[in-house]
């Protein structure tokens, strides 16, 4: 089933370098690179994207629950101006999240992901393999999301 969120326009067309595939090692990129071993949930967003602003605080929340267990959580970010997406954090009450925010301005990193829907996830297993992934933002995507997590900790023990 196709989700529907904002989309991304401005990537269309655009050359991939190495696009993410569902059970392929993800692209890597700096941020990535530590993190062999632990489950990592891939977020990209953008602050004029209205499904974004609803969906940051639950990716808060969910690194919050999932601190000390191995998950990571990725936002990345991809206004060009950074401002505007720091004064959406600010004003969510997320500036001292436990996620870790990635500012990719030029869309380097979008790009080897293929997003063409704002917001996009990605959630990767322990060996750093795309497992799941979810375009735009749902209401039941937060339980989704946990119970991917959860699929994917129980297998990797």
């Amino acid at each position: 089933m196709k989700k529907v969120g904002c989309l991304f326009a401005l990537l269309l067309g655009v050359p991939l370098l190495q696009a993410a595939e569902l059970n392929k090692s993800a692209p890597t990129f700096p941020a990535l690179a530590d993190d062999k071993g632990k489950i990592v949930f891939i977020n990209f967003w953008a602050s004029w994207c209205a499904p974004c602003q609803i969906e940051l605080p639950f990716l808060r929340q969910l690194a919050e629950d999932y601190k000390g267990r191995k998950v990571k959580v990725l936002a990345i970010n991809v206004d060009e101006n950074r401002q505007a997406a720091r004064k959406l954090l600010k004003k969510l009450g997320l500036t001292n999240s436990r996620m870790e925010i990635v500012w990719d301005r030029k869309s380097k990193i979008v790009r080897t992901y293929n997003i063409d829907t704002m917001p996009s996830s990605f959630i990767l297993d322990s060996r750093g393999v795309i497992r799941y992934i979810h375009s735009g933002f749902h209401e039941h995507d937060p339980q989704a999301w946990r119970q991917e997590i959860d699929h994917l900790r129980g297998s990797s023990r």
